[in-house]
């Protein structure tokens, strides 16, 4: 049985009011102990609380014990909803029905990107309903904000039960045809919040993904072409350890992971499908990750500040310093700038058809020594070996 829970987390100023106005946090426990919290704030997951294989509850979500924390650090987007289009817009500009569309340019002056200055992140979003098993969320995109035609309608659907799932729905409509690509931006680390480089790298990491999205080396859009993993330190089709894999980076201009995996470049929003697998060893935390989107941008908190350079750190929650490292992101979208390039799936939709977006993120608890045992030892002792989780 799921419990839902209402408080007031703090105020903000509402972007299109520039009123005070208080943001409801809304925390969702089940049986398990399971719990997820969801503040009005940008739709943003503020915290999950999962417990470890000694019954220890830890928070394995980064971000903020206040209001303060999440508009300080808005570019880093924690936990935070994207829209109306995630991740990058080349340009600012794309070409729909025979007609050239201009956003707004939030990057660098050219490019747009994670919906423009006021995108899905900075919006107080309303609570539709609250429901015995989570919570809905709504917000109305009014007609030419930043740039994008038509009024959007955007429903959120959070959702835990008694199994360890997390489900997140984003469903859309629109009056006017508009492209439509949502996401959430979750930053993990299963270790627990708090215990920084340390807990990364010990993770085991397994992502189902044959191709990475190619981008240009100049300003890094997409190319429209997409390169085979194998051989390379993008090939995580294995479980192999967070930690092994970015240090291979230390020689390359970027220090992590930053890089979109294709997982099914046909993109059938019916069918979820299971994305892959990360594991904490000591803990036995581990998170499964199941979506009907065709990518996942899978980053590892490159862009953090560097403690070794002297840069002051993100002070996160319980005073926690966030440093470069400390935590993952598992974004699932649709591809980046996928209104320049008409080999990608299309993100457009027009009135009358209906956007939906399904994410779920399955957790559990594996013991410790399982991991490091081989199949024939668990068979030996009555154990099953680990296999690829069924498609939920």
């Amino acid at each position: 049985m799921v419990k839902v829970v209402e408080d007031i987390f703090g105020i903000a100023t509402n972007p299109f009011t520039k009123q005070a106005q208080v943001i409801r946090r809304y925390t969702m426990t089940n049986t398990n102990r399971l719990s997820v919290a969801i503040i009005q704030l940008g739709a943003t997951i503020q915290s999950i609380q999962v417990p470890d294989a000694y019954h220890q509850l830890s928070d394995v979500v980064l971000g903020f014990d206040d209001v303060a924390g999440y508009t300080k650090y808005r570019n880093y987007h924690f936990g935070c909803t994207i829209g109306r289009v995630s991740d990058v817009v080349g340009n600012g500009e794309f070409i729909m029905d025979e007609r050239r569309v201009i956003v707004s340019k939030n990057f660098g002056q050219k490019h747009q990107i994670n919906g423009g200055f006021v995108g899905f992140d900075q919006v107080i979003w309303d609570l539709e309903m609250k429901r015995p098993d989570g919570v809905t969320l709504r917000h109305v995109s009014p007609d030419g904000h930043e740039g994008y035609p038509g009024t959007l309608k955007v429903l959120l659907h959070f959702t835990i039960n008694d199994d360890n799932r997390f489900f997140i729905q984003m469903e859309a409509t629109t009056n006017q045809t508009t492209p439509v690509n949502i996401s959430n931006h979750i930053i993990f680390n299963l270790a627990g919040q708090s215990t920084g480089i340390k807990g990364i790298f010990d993770h085991q990491i397994n992502i189902e993904a044959m191709e990475t999205m190619e981008t240009s080396n100049g300003d890094g859009l997409p190319t429209g072409r997409f390169k085979n993993v194998s051989d390379s330190v993008y090939d995580i089709r294995l479980p192999v350890f967070m930690g092994d894999r970015v240090r291979q980076f230390e020689q390359k201009p970027v220090k992590g992971y930053d890089v979109c995996f294709a997982l099914d470049k046909e993109f059938d929003s019916i069918r979820t499908r299971y994305v892959g697998r990360f594991l904490h060893p000591d803990s036995g935390r581990f998170m499964e990750i199941f979506s009907n989107q065709p990518c996942v941008k899978f980053t590892t908190g490159n862009c953090f500040p560097q403690e070794p350079l002297g840069e002051p750190p993100i002070l996160g929650k319980r005073c926690t310093r966030y440093w470069q490292h400390c935590g993952f992101s598992l974004q699932l979208l649709n591809y980046p700038d996928a209104v320049n390039q008409p080999d990608f799936p299309r993100i457009f939709i027009n009135p009358g058809e209906h956007y939906f977006h399904e994410t779920i993120y399955h957790f559990g608890v594996q013991e410790s020594w399982k991991c490091c045992a081989d199949p024939e030892e668990l068979k030996a002792l009555g154990e099953e070996p680990l296999r690829k989780p069924k498609p939920v």
